[in-house]
Parts: C-alpha cells; sequence; structure tokens
C-alpha cells in the first residue's frame, strides 16, 4: 500500500508575525512595502503581510516591476494589481521604460531594486519585504560555492539588510516553497507562472532543473540551508570582532571620512584587519563593496607599508603620521540638476541634504571640488575631504557652501551613509 504524500500545511498568521516581529523595531504607524511579481512566493508574502499589517494598524503597498521583458508582463502586472485589489491590498505598478531589447538578468535585477528604491522613498516607507524563501537560500549558497566564496558567500542572503529607502526584509526565508503554495491556496488564489524561470540560459534556472541529480548526491536543500545558517552563525562572529577593533582604533569625521590607527590595523588579525578596511571603505564610498582581491592587496600595503596613492572601492587612502585616511575619491560624484526646494535626498549614498527652499530649476547639486580651496572651508577640515562635499552651485559659482550646522547658512548636510562605518552582525535565520 502507497504512503499518503505530505501535504503542506499554508503559513499561520502566528507563524509570520513571529517571523516579522524578530526582524522588527518598526516605524509606528506600521507601513510596509512588498515586492510582488504576480507568482506563489510574492503573492503568499503580499497576502500575510497584509493581514499582519492591518491587525496592527498600519498600511501596506504592493510593488510590482514590469520589466516588458517579455510580450505578457504588462497584462501579468495587471492581473496581479488585479488579484491583489479582490484583497483589498493597494498596488503599484513600476515599469522599467528604458528597458535594453535583451537584458541580462543582473541588469533586470538592478532596475527592480532601483524602481523598488524610488516608489519606496516616494511613499515614505522604510521597509520593503522579499519574498525569498528556503529553496531561494539554497541555491544561493550553491551558486556561491560553485564560485568559489568564502564563508561571507556561503552565509547566503541576510534576513534583512539596510537598502537607501530603509530597510529590505526577508521574513520567508527559512519557509519552503511549498508552504507558500499551499498559502496562496488557502487564500483561493492562483498566483501566475514567470517562464523566465525555467530557462536553461540562467544559472538558477539550470540548478533547479538538476535538483534530483544534485539531492541524490547529498547536496539536498535542507543541507544547503544548515551550511549557510553554520556559515552565517561564523560571519557574525568575525563581524563583532571586527566592530569591537574599529570601535577601538577608528574615527569617523561628520564631514564624511576616517581616521584609522595605523599601528593598531598592522598589529590585529589580518582577516579581521581586511574585513574593518572593507566596512570603512564601503561606509566611505557609498556603499560600493570592493572585490576581495582589491582588498588583499590593500591590506598587504597596510602591512608593508606601501600606501602612497592607494585606492580601493571609490574610496583614496593615505598614512598621515600614525593614521590611515579615508577619502572619497573625486571621481564618478554624481550631479542631481534642478533639485526640488524643500526636499531631502541621499547624495552619493553618504549625504542627506536638506534642499534650500529657494533653489531654482537651473541649480545642481555637485561636489565642492576645487572651489574647496577657497575660503569658506571650516579649519581643521582637510581639503581632501572638504572637496568631495555636496555644494549647491548656480551659473558656474557655488551658491551655498556645505554646511554641517543647521544654525549656519549654506547646504545642510548629515553624513548618512548607506552603509555602517562598522559591521552591525549578520542575522542568521
Amino acid at each position: 500500500m502507497q504512503a499518503n504524500p505530505v501535504v503542506a500545511e499554508p503559513v499561520s498568521d502566528e507563524e509570520f508575525a513571529a517571523r516579522l516581529d524578530r526582524l522588527g523595531p518598526f516605524d509606528r504607524p506600521f507601513r510596509l512595502a512588498v515586492a510582488v511579481s504576480g507568482g506563489p512566493d510574492s503573492m503568499a508574502l503580499s497576502l500575510l503581510a497584509a493581514r499582519w499589517v492591518r491587525q496592527r494598524g498600519g498600511q501596506i503597498l504592493a510593488l510590482t516591476v514590469d520589466h516588458r521583458l517579455r510580450p505578457d508582463s504588462t497584462a501579468e502586472a495587471a492581473a496581479t494589481g488585479a488579484s491583489l485589489t479582490r484583497h483589498d491590498i493597494p498596488h503599484r505598478i513600476l515599469t522599467w521604460t528604458d528597458a535594453p531589447a535583451r537584458a541580462s538578468q543582473d541588469q533586470a535585477r538592478c532596475a527592480r531594486y532601483a524602481l523598488l528604491d524610488r516608489a519606496c522613498r516616494e511613499a515614505g516607507i522604510r521597509d520593503l519585504a522579499v519574498a525569498h524563501h528556503r529553496e531561494d537560500q539554497a541555491e544561493t549558497v550553491l551558486l556561491r560555492l560553485a564560485k568559489g566564496s568564502g564563508v561571507d558567500g556561503l552565509a547566503g542572503m541576510a534576513a534583512w539588510r539596510p537598502a537607501p529607502w530603509g530597510r529590505l526584509l526577508r521574513p520567508l526565508l527559512d519557509l519552503p516553497k511549498a508552504r507558500l503554495v499551499a498559502t496562496c491556496a488557502g487564500f483561493g488564489v492562483v498566483p501566475a507562472d514567470d517562464p523566465s524561470n525555467r530557462r536553461s540560459r540562467y544559472a538558477r534556472a539550470r540548478l533547479r532543473a538538476a535538483r534530483e541529480v544534485l539531492a541524490a548526491e547529498g547536496l539536498t536543500d535542507d543541507r544547503l540551508f544548515a551550511l549557510a545558517r553554520r556559515a552565517g552563525q561564523a560571519r557574525a562572529a568575525l563581524e563583532r570582532f571586527t566592530a569591537e577593533l574599529g570601535a577601538r582604533i577608528v574615527r569617523l569625521d561628520p564631514a564624511g571620512y576616517a581616521a584609522i590607527d595605523l599601528p593598531a590595523l598592522r598589529q590585529a588579525d589580518p582577516e579581521i584587519a581586511r574585513r574593518l578596511l572593507a566596512s570603512v571603505t564601503a561606509c566611505i564610498g557609498g556603499g560600493t563593496e570592493a572585490r576581495f582581491d582589491a582588498l588583499e592587496r590593500l591590506a598587504g600595503a597596510v602591512q608593508g607599508g606601501a600606501l602612497l596613492g592607494r585606492t580601493l572601492g571609490h574610496c583614496r587612502l593615505r598614512a598621515a603620521g600614525d593614521r590611515l585616511l579615508v577619502f572619497r575619491e573625486r571621481r564618478r560624484l554624481p550631479e542631481v540638476a534642478g533639485p526640488l526646494p524643500g526636499t531631502s535626498l541621499l547624495w552619493d549614498g553618504r549625504f542627506r541634504i536638506e534642499t534650500p527652499a529657494d533653489a531654482a530649476p537651473d541649480d545642481r547639486i555637485a561636489a565642492w571640488g576645487d572651489a574647496a580651496a577657497g575660503e569658506g572651508r571650516p579649519e581643521g577640515l582637510p581639503f581632501d575631504a572638504a572637496a568631495v562635499l555636496p555644494a549647491l552651485w548656480r551659473n558656474g559659482r557655488v551658491l551655498r557652501r556645505p554646511v554641517m550646522e543647521a544654525t549656519e547658512t549654506g547646504l545642510f548636510l548629515r553624513f548618512e551613509p548607506l552603509r555602517p562605518l562598522l559591521p552591525n552582525g549578520f542575522p542568521v535565520v
């Protein structure tokens, strides 16, 4: 007699609440955005999140990106919106209007998050939930294993990470896809099917097709997920040691540069020193992550004392006595044309700017640059730091220099980097 197959149970409200609660604290009143493709994973997330938010008197907004990479994508996005509307979930479609004829998955992913970023900022929502689940985590670990990743890569995706709008949350990361499919069925929702998930030119699709073969050799989803947890615990410990060292030997200036105690850095464990350099340069460089090989070369230069003209992750580093100074490079600094008066914006992934009420349509926000060598630079502020601060320009002249105090006249800004100066611990599922 054949045994009855195991039927997956829908995710209960209590289970979902426990997962979101451990990702808190949240802003009050609760406001949550959810990225929805229309598939079973994101539809289940939307339905569960809507009930979670409403039970707490909050608001939810579902966001669907129409990449326009397939002929049916626009109709599918509209169908997703109609399905969500039937469950009283507010919905917006975000269209990738300048998509290339043949976009790679990386291009589509970058465009998707750029659109989600803008939508969250426009709506004033700081928390965006995405529907990555247990099998997604296993695939991520397998892909990184194939690329020879170290501990950080094998830790997989974090349960949450900082983002330009606030935080990106993954509350379903430990739940299997079958339970999300069952959740949709429990709500009476028939999810969409994305055929790109089966295209063999994509690495993830090839891994899915080979899942049974890999599982037979012991690479099951459960084992890969367990590997991610163990690697995540190791990564969290290394980040804790790195933060402890950084708290002792790194000083951050509000003008957006850092000074590191060079002798102490040279005496540190090489792995911790490398991680500290990675964290500091990501912070000062506007969120740019340096390549591992470049970090190794920099760490070697620190140990050997050959730091002249070193750059890394959009940062320039130079020794000044017993200090290693880390500045933002002057290359690739953004320009914001016609800034809206009286608005707040994040410039270069580093500075929160309060645009003056008298800003004109022809004004622009750009780096202070060589003009910082003239009058107006605060005493004690290195030119290398001042030159990469934002200023308000009009007709080729600096109209408002950057200021750090709201009581001063100028372009008021606060250092709010996308990446923290020191690692704040890898959240392990």
